[in-house]
């Protein structure tokens, strides 16, 4: 037999495998951003995070009166569930390619050093992270149309933290568990995490947000924010050192090891003990003013675009009582507060403040306030703020339904031609003020029954 013929097959199959060799090495020079691993592993939850976003933001996109310190909060509040899904995938990867039941994935195997799992939670973290920050794209166009405030880089940056050591808390546990349960584990621990701020304020330095979004004229703390950040820092480094560790062989506690696990457990105590002020009052900017029949309406100037409603609104009202003396002095944004007292203390110096903020509707909060600053609370009526004409109703819970009534008319008045409801719907406006004018005093003092209106049949 010719030598060129024994030479033949062997040049094939050194052909097939190089061809194959080839192959493996296109992928992984054509998939840079996603060596070592699968694709789907990571587009499935960078996609799910990126729809989640969008989804959870897009109705905001027509809101009123958004703002940059309303946006550098909400970086934080959306994350809450992407974050999820980004632990579950980190979990799931640690999970399928760092079982001990792999032939590549051997405790003694040099791949398993530092590089490849920092490698894993990078692909993850970015990929997630991107789509993440992707998905809040329209609403950052729609808050810089409107250009009010200035971006708060401090929660902005907490909150980007604490996505990617959540991120590697997943990783954690599945380098950990070593199996598919690490995924549910990761999904749970971390939702559990980004959502005790929800139970208890002393949390709020330990995840992603606070219990509420400030917005123009109020700040996170600078303390809370710093703080939030320096936990989630010795959180990435804590998780990612012991993930290492794990997959080391002999595994062998080390001084920074032991310190990184002291540090977060200390990090995750001090809050309880000192409390975090959550916000400070931040009246940054001039005001914006306007004047109507002897009431003085200012807003924020970065919510200069709300003023003529709020006049157009709030003026009806007040005319609609009668009595000028009745009507607040001033009716003032709150992103012009400097202090809670000067808030707490708004009805004694004649201020109404009234709370303009992203996503608010003037056509209802307006008219409600103004009519609320009108007419008496309902406890002055000892009904314990219970209204009612039924025929089980106490003589003060009927009493109490004539506040309601004037309340709910007076509101109606920014709205003419509106169709009336309650005691008052058949009322004339200048009847009803002029009844106002004659039972002032004894409406203050809660003493008018239903059967008194003069209107009623």
């Amino acid at each position: 037999m010719s030598p060129l013929r024994n030479r033949a097959p062997r040049s094939e199959a050194a052909q097939g495998t190089s061809s194959r060799n080839t192959s493996v090495r296109s992928r992984l020079t054509t998939s840079p951003l996603f060596w070592p691993l699968p694709p789907p592993l990571v587009l499935v939850p960078a996609g799910i995070v990126l729809l989640m976003t969008l989804t959870a933001t897009w109705g905001q996109l027509s809101w009123r009166a958004l703002d940059w310190v309303y946006l550098s909060g909400q970086v934080g509040v959306q994350a809450r569930l992407p974050v999820v899904v980004a632990a579950g995938a980190a979990a799931l990867a640690a999970a399928r390619l760092t079982r001990p039941s792999l032939v590549f994935a051997q405790s003694w195997q040099p791949r398993l050093g530092r590089d490849v799992p920092l490698r894993h939670v990078t692909v993850v973290i970015g990929w997630c992270l991107s789509a993440y920050l992707v998905g809040l794209l329209p609403l950052t166009a729609a808050v810089a149309s409107q250009g009010a405030g200035t971006p708060n880089p401090v929660p902005v940056l907490g909150a980007l933290t604490g996505f990617a050591a959540l991120t590697l808390l997943g990783y954690l546990c599945g380098v950990a568990l070593r199996g598919l349960i690490a995924v549910p584990v990761a999904i749970g621990l971390v939702f559990v995490c980004t959502s005790l701020p929800l139970v208890a304020d002393a949390w709020t330095a330990l995840s992603l947000q606070l219990p509420f979004t400030p917005s123009l004229g109020m700040r996170e703390s600078v303390p809370l924010g710093l703080y939030r950040l320096g936990f989630f820092l010795l959180l990435a480094t804590a998780a990612a050192w012991t993930s290492v560790w794990l997959l080391r062989a002999p595994r062998r506690w080390s001084a920074p090891h032991v310190t990184a696990v002291v540090a977060v457990a200390t990090a995750a105590v001090l809050p309880h003990l000192h409390a975090f002020p959550l916000v400070t009052y931040a009246p940054v900017g001039s005001e914006v003013c306007a004047e109507r029949e002897g009431v003085r309406y200012c807003v924020h100037e970065g919510h200069a675009d709300e003023l003529a409603l709020i006049v157009e609104l709030a003026a009806p009202v007040f005319a609609a009582y009668g009595s000028s003396e009745a009507a607040p002095a001033q009716v003032r944004d709150h992103s012009l507060a400097t202090g809670d007292d000067e808030v707490l203390h708004g009805t004694g110096h004649g201020v109404l403040w009234t709370r303009v903020h992203p996503g608010w509707d003037p056509y209802q909060e307006v008219p409600q306030a103004s009519a609320g600053w009108l007419v008496p609370d309902l406890l002055v009526c000892g009904s314990e703020g219970v209204a009612g004409t039924g025929g089980e109703a106490t003589p003060q819970e009927r009493r109490a339904a004539v506040l309601v009534g004037l309340q709910t008319w007076l509101a109606s008045r920014s709205f003419p031609g509106s169709p009336g409801a309650g005691p008052f719907a058949e009322a004339a406006p200048d009847e009803v003020r002029d009844w106002i004018g004659r039972n002032e005093d004894r409406l203050a003092r809660c003493e008018v029954e239903p059967e008194e209106l003069p209107w009623r049949p």
